[in-house]
């Protein structure tokens, strides 16, 4: 049952039709891990703190640099050489000091335990993450929502191979190589700060709606494809491949 506080808090989403109390205490009662405090992970905390996720935890290892400010919002000039996950752990308990919010200054690998979280933020910038969240969540069936921005474009997925066998999943539609992939990170090919800031936040919606607005259709089974430039917003259909080694098994 929400507390008086609560319903003063959240006052502006239980209002919503086909959300009210009900979404707000799924929400409290949703634990999240962030994989990825920078140009997306830090939106991602943020909102995802602010709306009432109950229970968040994120993980990175890397240290703020003065070349991230220009995106990774929650980090600020003075917290210059200090652990991201912490320091956005901490600016998330600023928002909501009525949810749990810890931290691991670690890097996400095959070895990480995901079995406690209900959903997982894909705020990773390397393809092997990526990979590894993707092959986790389909064994452990979570939902597993993906971002991704580089220059003045963003990626958006939410993928749910392990609870939905007809459903792909990241691999069946970005296949393992060994040729060399193209650039994919901000480091070396560029980043506009909002661009991470539009995929972020929408992270946070469809997460929002997987918990809390089920009468509304999860976008598992598209790809949203966004362009800074012209605006634009692809949604593209992506179908299952039968013969991916993570999830055709």
């Amino acid at each position: 049952m929400l507390s008086d506080d609560d319903l003063n808090r959240y006052a502006r989403q239980v209002i919503i039709p086909n959300f009210n109390e009900n979404g707000q205490e799924k929400l409290l009662n949703t634990k999240c891990l962030i994989v990825g405090a920078g140009g997306l992970g830090c939106p991602v905390g943020l909102y995802a703190s602010a709306a009432g996720f109950g229970y968040i935890e994120i993980w990175d290892e890397d240290i703020i640099d003065a070349t991230n400010l220009n995106r990774q919002i929650a980090h600020k000039n003075n917290k210059v050489g200090h652990n991201k996950a912490k320091n956005l752990a901490k600016e998330c308990l600023e928002i909501n000091p009525n949810i749990s919010v810890k931290f691991e200054p670690k890097n996400f690998s095959v070895s990480s335990n995901i079995k406690n979280f209900d959903i997982i933020f894909d705020c990773s910038d390397n393809q092997d993450t990526k990979y590894t969240l993707n092959y986790l969540s389909h064994k452990y069936n979570k939902i597993l929502i993906s971002g991704s921005a580089v220059q003045m474009e963003g990626q958006l997925s939410v993928w749910k191979s392990g609870l939905d066998k007809t459903l792909p999943c990241y691999e069946c539609i970005f296949p393992k190589t060994t040729e060399k992939a193209p650039i994919t990170n901000c480091r070396e090919a560029g980043i506009i700060g909002p661009i991470t800031g539009f995929i972020g936040s929408m992270q946070v919606s469809e997460a929002i709606k997987e918990v809390a607005l089920l009468n509304y259709p999860s976008i598992a089974g598209y790809l949203f494809l966004y362009d800074g430039f012209s605006q634009s917003l692809d949604k593209i259909k992506i179908i299952k491949n039968n013969d991916c080694p993570t999830c055709s098994n």
